[in-house]
């Protein structure tokens, strides 16, 4: 996995058509019209921002690209940009390779770049893959270029795929009150929203009653809203002590709530409704290795939300508009007066602290506090997790550091020694890091089960720290999980709630209803509807009594609820399938696997459960089947090629199987189990030298793995290679200490290297 400047995966794209959507205008509520009365000022800021601009018709004014008669010219296909009609129109080759005029429907955002959508059937719309580079030409800008250069039509980002798709997608976050209204029988839209931008209400929530309020209903309270969404306080200033400190008492604030519930990589459980019910409304990621670098520090899109909760501001109380004007969305101060309004500029704003000259860009605080990663191939965005750069990290876990971003012609020694010269006793650099943690536990080294709890029972973590460490800990099931489970369950933290759901995926079904049960009562929509699904067999059980039963199936008609309001996706009905089958339900689940592969035929997870659920029924030639027409979709999908391979290793097949194998052990991510997989036929068929080489590159990714260091000393030792297969005997020793067999083991290879060094 490349974890460096670059995104690998660009995720959610935005834009909109008005014609034909079911647009319902509420002049009172919904337009900047109403505010203005009132708040002339914030409404004119407001039309500066990029909330104001999220969305905008084709006309010639809101649209920035160049539709003079421009071509893009890529390989041999030319992509023309025109207007017909009047209209702003891209003349590009279709899946069959034809080319066709697609008017345009909307242009979406205005800056560093601005998208473009077309109509694919009346209500669905898809992303053009070329976009407007709106920066400057100084800047590289004022050009079209392809977002996706190179996508196949089998992979989820190619335009014509439901990762490039509006209404799934995108819009919610830049439209205010959208309803998706997906109709899964006839599999068509029927969007409606009331404003076609991120309007006032967007963020303040519906301003019907303040309206009256502010005509002078005096039985209104709060001004007619619900919650408070101002900062929490004015400003933070050093005590004598230098530590920062309120300067007034932190008053309750739904602020950061409701900016989440668009500046987060989350997953929509329903139609968005009150701006501040975030845990209510979606499912946010936690610290993932395909989201997140292990010390926290962001890598794929992550919108800012879970980097800001890491961050030591946050757990002091800052809010997004203590740095942010909340309706420009620009920032209060440029430069560094910016953090200086808190953080003396005596301490801070000085050589003595950064190590660069006044007039350098090193000297800017965000530069090592918040470095950018560009997303989009030319938007850079700042992480929000206000890190110290930790150049030590690089060295041993590998995680990336501020320094080495700017300073990419020197190493991470060299950082570490200049971080020395500056602070001779830095209070950071090497000190315990939750990371540490983190990268011993993805490669299942031992020991690192007792950090993982340690993290997740610790209050001065933040939050989603700790819910991350207890996720990760479902790989290793144990007493000390079991105990940091319930402290989580016990919690009132939703994201705690929501790592123990997944922390108890591997107990048993009586363990885990002892453990999650409470979580069936939670008030938040995903993690009651979550805990149901982990513990759904159990209504079919003897030992649940029937008001638990009843209880639970009610609160799994709404996870069925979910699934289908997001029924335009794949991963919906496999979903459905997977909770069919679990119930013994297995016509219906082949039902459901069908229709996912229908309404999303590059699905392959869909065509993977289904292949199991035949295979479980005796049924290996209708799962060989079902397999090959997933490969027929997507040849090189790994999971695939390995489901299909341990197929015909079971129909004795094992030559063909051995290159299925190899695909997909050899392409895309790595995956150690497939690798190992790969290795042990290589072995049966003789190809010692290459099965070396492929569990040579398992123990890389996971040195914790005890099967692998056997393999591994056991294929040097059979080639009278004792000082390797002692190492790796030695190694499983430590894996699994106290065993009698491995101990022999190691003896016997010490005695014949010692024989054989005589």
């Amino acid at each position: 996995m490349n974890k460096n400047h670059f995104s690998a995966k660009p995720y959610y794209f935005f834009l909109l058509f008005y014609t034909n959507l079911s647009y319902v205008p509420n002049i009172a509520a919904n337009t900047d019209q109403a505010c203005t009365e009132c708040h002339a000022d914030y409404v004119k800021q407001w039309q500066t921002s990029h909330h104001y601009h999220a969305m905008a018709p084709a006309s010639q004014a809101d649209i920035l690209g160049d539709f003079t008669q421009k071509t893009l010219h890529e390989k041999d296909t030319a992509i023309r940009f025109f207007r017909k009609d009047g209209k702003a129109t891209i003349a590009m080759p279709n899946l069959s390779g034809k080319t066709v005029e697609y008017p345009v429907a909307h242009a979406f955002g205005y800056f560093p770049l601005q998208q473009y959508t077309f109509e694919t059937a009346p209500g669905k719309f898809q992303f053009f893959p070329y976009a407007w580079d709106s920066r400057t030409e100084a800047e590289g800008g004022q050009r079209w270029f392809n977002l996706y250069p190179g996508m196949r039509s089998n992979e989820e980002f190619h335009w014509s795929q439901m990762g490039q798709n509006w209404n799934q997608m995108c819009v919610e976050c830049h439209v205010t009150d959208y309803k998706k209204n997906f109709n899964s029988d006839t599999q068509t839209y029927s969007p409606a929203y009331s404003a076609g931008n991120v309007s006032c209400d967007a963020c303040h929530g519906n301003s019907s009653a303040h309206l009256k309020w502010a005509a002078g209903d005096t039985q209104i309270s709060n001004k007619g809203y619900d919650v408070y969404i101002g900062a929490q306080t004015p400003l933070f200033v050093p005590d004598d002590k230098g530590v920062l400190k309120a300067i007034s008492t932190l008053k309750p604030s739904q602020q950061i709530n409701s900016c989440a519930s668009c500046h987060s990589r989350r997953s929509a459980f329903k139609d968005r409704g009150k701006p501040h019910e975030f845990y209510d409304q979606y499912q946010p990621a936690l610290l993932t290795a395909d989201l997140y670098h292990l010390d926290g520090q962001i890598w794929d899109e992550d919108y800012v939300w879970g980097s800001f909760l890491q961050s030591k501001k946050y757990q002091a109380g800052v809010s997004c508009s203590n740095c942010h004007n909340p309706h420009t969305g620009q920032i209060k101060i440029t430069g560094n007066g910016l953090c200086t309004q808190c953080h003396g500029s005596e301490h801070y704003d000085t050589q003595q602290h950064h190590g660069h000259q006044a007039a350098s860009s090193g000297n800017a605080c965000v530069d090592c506090h918040m470095p950018a990663t560009v997303y989009m191939a030319v938007d850079a965005r700042r992480d929000h997790s206000f890190q110290i750069p930790r150049p030590d990290l690089t060295e041993s876990i590998g995680v990336p550091n501020a320094c080495n971003r700017c300073h990419d012609d020197k190493t991470a020694q060299w950082a570490s020694a200049a971080i020395a010269k500056w602070h001779p006793q830095p209070k950071y650099q090497g000190q315990p890091h939750f990371a540490e943690i983190f990268y011993q536990a993805d490669r299942g080294l031992p020991g690192a089960d007792q950090g993982l709890t340690q993290i997740s029972q610790n209050t001065q973590q933040p939050a989603i720290v700790r819910a991350t460490a207890l996720q990760r800990l479902g790989k290793t099931p144990g007493r000390n999980a079991i105990v940091a489970i319930q402290r989580a369950v016990q919690s009132e933290e939703p994201l705690l709630h929501q790592a123990a759901i997944r922390a108890a995926a591997p107990y048993e079904l009586q363990d885990r209803w002892r453990l999650l049960q409470p979580l069936l009562a939670s008030p938040y929509l995903p993690i009651r509807v979550e805990a149901a699904r982990s513990l759904a067999p159990l209504v079919n059980s003897p030992n649940l009594d029937e008001p638990n039963k009843n209880a639970l199936q009610k609160i799994l008609q709404e996870y069925r609820e979910v699934q289908k309001y997001q029924a335009d996706r794949g991963y919906a009905h496999t979903n459905l399938g997977n909770l069919a089958s679990d119930l013994g339900q297995l016509q219906s689940a082949t039902n459901h696997y069908r229709n996912a592969i229908n309404i999303e035929p590059i699905f392959m997870p869909a065509y993977a459960n289904l292949a199991e659920l035949q295979r479980h029924q005796g049924n290996e030639q209708g799962a060989r089947e079902t397999l090959q027409q997933a490969l027929k979709v997507n040849p090189t999908a790994n999971a695939i090629n390995y489901a299909l391979a341990m197929n015909l290793v079971r129909a004795g097949q094992k030559t063909q199987a051995l290159s299925l194998l190899k695909t997909a052990a050899t392409k895309g991510e790595p995956n150690p189990n497939t690798i190992y997989a790969y290795a042990l036929l290589l072995q049966d068929q003789n190809k010692h030298r290459e099965a070396k080489a492929q569990l040579l590159k398992v123990y890389q990714l996971t040195p914790g793995n005890p099967d692998v260091s056997y393999s591994l000393s056991q294929a040097f030792l059979a080639e009278k290679n004792y000082e390797r297969a002692l190492s790796f005997a030695r190694n499983l020793a430590k894996l699994i200490p106290g065993n009698t067999e491995i101990e022999a083991m190691v003896q016997h290879i010490e005695a014949m290297l010692e024989a054989g060094t005589q």
